[in-house]
């Protein structure tokens, strides 16, 4: 793809998303993982502009781009992605997705029926993979496991 060419995804970005992408460098990848409350969950990585991998998906303009790996793509089309620094973690979010019935409360998670407060695939306060400042609360860490040695 040409770096100097904006390409339109099939779903709507925010401005403070944009931004964001900007401020990580340019380049976030999007994907879906079987995981969270619902079933499956959104999944980001920041990566460099030529790192994007195969099977994904580029859109944006030069400094903001967003690459979208094919789980995400099956279900975004029509929806908003949004960056909300105000949360707690700061996060990406997908919000008015016509694609999913059922999402959790911290729209992290989508596909069945929320199963409530509490459930131990719970990623309300996961931070994003390149935010190394937020440290999540101990009760969420003991109810999730977070952070735990697995090996």
């Amino acid at each position: 793809m040409d770096d100097d060419v904006t390409v339109l995804p099939p779903f709507d970005v925010t401005r403070a998303a944009i931004d964001q992408l900007g401020a990580l460098g340019g380049c976030v990848l999007i994907d879906v993982r079987d995981g969270g409350c619902c079933g499956s969950t959104y999944v980001f990585e920041a990566l460099a502009t030529d790192a994007v991998p195969a099977g994904a998906q580029r859109y944006g303009c030069p400094g903001a781009w967003l690459a979208v790996g094919p789980g995400a793509a099956a279900v975004l089309d029509g929806a908003t992605l949004d960056y909300a620094a105000r949360l707690k973690p700061p996060r990406f979010r997908v919000l008015r997705n016509p694609n999913t019935a059922y999402v959790c409360a911290c729209r992290r998670s989508f596909g069945k029926p929320w199963p409530g407060p509490r459930q131990p695939g719970c990623r309300s306060y996961e931070p994003m993979p390149w935010d190394d400042d937020y440290d999540p609360p101990a009760a969420w860490k003991r109810q999730t496991g977070y952070g735990a040695d697995t090996t």
